[in-house]
């Protein structure tokens, strides 16, 4: 945001208290009806809601609902707005933006970061039919509405078009990693030797949840019994019990669990790993998504297993960054880790490769350069 700020543009984010993936609030926050307050002259107005990341559809729902109106009511009284910028991995803040064009006449944005219903769908939670239908013609209302579309992948654009948005309402603006500065610290204080330890140390880092279906990935490591390989799973998540009790039954040593590390942590251990692993269930929806642990572990310059299918494995093997397993396929998986294991004196390149794959295509910079030219469409679309 200071990008904007630093071109003279006045910035101001709505959001609510940080809590995600863990469903609990960050130490050093306290859940307020608002905090509003200023962070390199952006104005981060901080709004309650209920904070939830159950199992339970209803607290889910009423976590995403809460946030909305909340953030509606402060962003209608906002004044002098040019643009609004509606963030959509919940398909809820759409109402934020069609609102303030309605009664504003502001052009708004809407990133979308996940599609909805497919998302649904995807993690398990789609079964009533009714709702995802509605939920389906919500979104078309959205898009409809919207000045201008950001998706995060040339899969999530061409789904769009497919369902009736115009094609130059749509950009492709790939994520990048916000904590750029907290990895380029780590990369430069490391320490770490690739032929330091004989065991070959392997981190998952993110949301232990349905999407992710680790419990593939645990059971790939019950098949590595010939191999000298220890996987550490950073995080937390509605699956972490039943992950827990699965390398249990198993009698795995080769697994543990480190809970969840901040992001100011985070960086400074997975550097010492020596490779990354991306894991999502083998849907129709993943085949077009690019997971945002792309960006990071890129930009961390270490070898990446990539298991998950269609445009982020094909980034990954254009851009020699590592191996790309069969998603959903123990055995699919343990070969390839199996293979990572083998080929210790290709880690460093790997590693390299994956560097230069996120400085060419998700770095920071190339983000905001895209995101002006969409902004600038939308007011234009607006004046």
């Amino acid at each position: 945001m200071k990008h904007w700020v630093d071109q003279g543009h006045e910035v101001e984010v709505i959001t609510t208290f940080p809590n995600y993936p863990v469903g609990k609030v960050y130490d050093g926050y306290k859940v307020k009806l608002v905090d509003e307050r200023y962070k390199d002259q952006v104005k981060i107005t901080r709004v309650w809601s209920h904070i939830s990341h159950s199992k339970s559809k209803l607290s889910r729902a009423w976590s995403y609902v809460s946030f909305t109106f909340m953030a509606l009511l402060f962003a209608l009284k906002s004044k002098n707005v040019s643009v609004v910028y509606t963030y959509h991995p919940q398909s809820t803040t759409g109402l934020i933006g069609m609102l303030m064009t309605l009664f504003k006449r502001v052009p708004y944005v809407t990133d979308v970061q996940d599609l909805w219903p497919d998302s649904l769908a995807a993690t398990g939670l789609g079964s009533n039919k009714i709702v995802t239908s509605l939920i389906g013609g919500w979104c078309g209302l959205v898009y409809k509405y919207s000045s201008q579309i950001v998706v995060l992948s040339e899969g999530f654009k061409k789904t769009l078009i497919e369902r009736g948005v115009k094609e130059d309402k749509i950009d492709v603006v790939y994520n990048w990693c916000p904590e750029e500065a907290l990895i380029s610290s780590a990369l430069d204080q490391s320490t770490y030797n690739v032929t330091s330890n004989p065991t070959v140390k392997l981190a998952y880092a993110g949301n232990l949840g349905a999407a992710q279906d680790l419990k593939s990935v645990v059971q790939a490591m019950g098949l590595l019994g010939d191999v000298d390989v220890h996987l550490s799973l950073i995080g937390g998540g509605v699956e972490r019990e039943s992950l827990e009790k699965e390398v249990k039954d198993l009698k795995l040593k080769n697994v543990d669990f480190l809970g969840y590390v901040p992001p100011k942590d985070l960086f400074s251990e997975l550097v010492n790993y020596d490779a990354l692993l991306v894991h999502l269930r083998d849907e129709p929806l993943f085949k077009i998504t690019i997971p945002s642990k792309t960006q990071s572990y890129t930009a961390l310059a270490k070898p990446i297993i990539m298991a998950v299918s269609g445009e982020t494995q094909d980034i990954i093997r254009e851009g020699e960054c590592g191996y790309y397993p069969a998603p959903s396929n123990p055995e699919s998986i343990a070969d390839a880790i199996r293979e990572l294991s083998n080929s210790r004196d290709g880690w460093l390149s790997l590693g390299s490769n994956s560097r230069k794959t996120y400085l060419s295509k998700f770095s920071l910079e190339s983000g905001y350069r895209s995101l002006d030219s969409v902004l600038k469409k939308a007011v234009s679309y607006g004046s």
